[in-house]
């Protein structure tokens, strides 16, 4: 019995330390996507679910990461900070002000924790309104339920952002999320320009296809946490097992959404064979 426990012992030390050293590490994904709407090739840096985490001091090697993939837009489909811990959103801002200073677009839109903080009986509710001042200021373009258009190297573009209900997050349901919610809050996609949306939670894929976005990027389930080689994510936070839309790329009704797993995480620190990443979607004219 002593040997037993020892063993396991030996095993649970090797994982902690091991899970301590890979939730300090982050890959670089990169996917590729034809376009009739683009006249150059465009890079697109993707920043999801950051958390507050930092990658060597000043997150030093996330800010090279991004400048080494040469982005012509950066899009953060939310959860730069973890609502409660009011303390670390400097880490998120300090972020977002040396984005702000490449001199490209840095276009962000809620996920559900900032969703959370913004409610008034909040108890962040007060910090983030200064952060909220703090951030308007570093440049960073806040697209809650808003669009915003940009002609980039010659290609119009129209990033919409969808701030979506914190209903849609509850925990140990199915995901629920009203069918004219995009066209109640975003108004009619772009035929004209590459649609870009940007919308937090994954789950509702499909409809992000129907209302029309050439492409869509989200976060939110962080790869699933836990993956399983061959068979993919155990389970999101919602507690949904087996999710469908855990991360990589995905066709939906003709059109890309690419899901994020994410560069921090929160309440359970977890990522087994489920590393963080960077994700760099290159837009090339079809």
């Amino acid at each position: 019995m002593n040997v037993l426990i020892g063993i396991i012992s030996v095993i649970v030390v090797i994982y902690l330390f091991w899970q301590y050293q890979e939730l300090k590490k982050f890959e670089i994904t990169h996917y590729e996507m034809p376009s009739n709407k683009v006249l150059e090739q465009l890079n697109i840096v993707v920043i999801s679910d950051l958390h507050s985490f930092s990658y060597g001091s000043e997150n030093r090697l996330l800010l090279k990461a991004v400048k080494d993939a040469a982005p012509d837009l950066i899009l953060i489909p939310g959860d730069l900070i973890v609502t409660g811990k009011t303390e670390k959103y400097d880490v998120s801002l300090r972020f977002l002000q040396e984005l702000c200073a490449l001199d490209v677009p840095v276009l962000f839109s809620s996920g559900n924790h900032e969703s959370k903080a913004a409610l008034p009986q909040s108890e962040s509710f007060p910090v983030y309104r200064q952060y909220c001042g703090q951030m308007e200021r570093t440049g960073v373009i806040t697209l809650n339920n808003k669009s915003h258009e940009v002609t980039v190297r010659s290609t119009k573009v129209r990033v919409s952002g969808l701030e979506l209900p914190l209903t849609s997050y509850k925990k140990g349901r199915k995901p629920y999320l009203e069918e004219d919610y995009l066209i109640s809050r975003l108004g009619a996609p772009s035929d004209e320009h590459l649609q870009i949306l940007l919308a937090h939670h994954p789950a509702f894929a499909r409809q992000y296809a129907r209302w029309g976005a050439d492409l869509t990027v989200c976060g939110h389930n962080h790869g699933g946490l836990v993956c399983i080689p061959g068979i993919g994510s155990v389970i999101s936070p919602q507690f949904v097992p087996f999710p469908k839309y855990d991360a990589g790329e995905f066709t939906v009704d003709g059109r890309k959404i690419y899901i994020s797993r994410g560069l921090g995480t929160h309440t359970f620190h977890v990522r087994v064979f489920n590393r963080a990443e960077l994700v760099v979607i290159t837009v090339k004219p079809e």
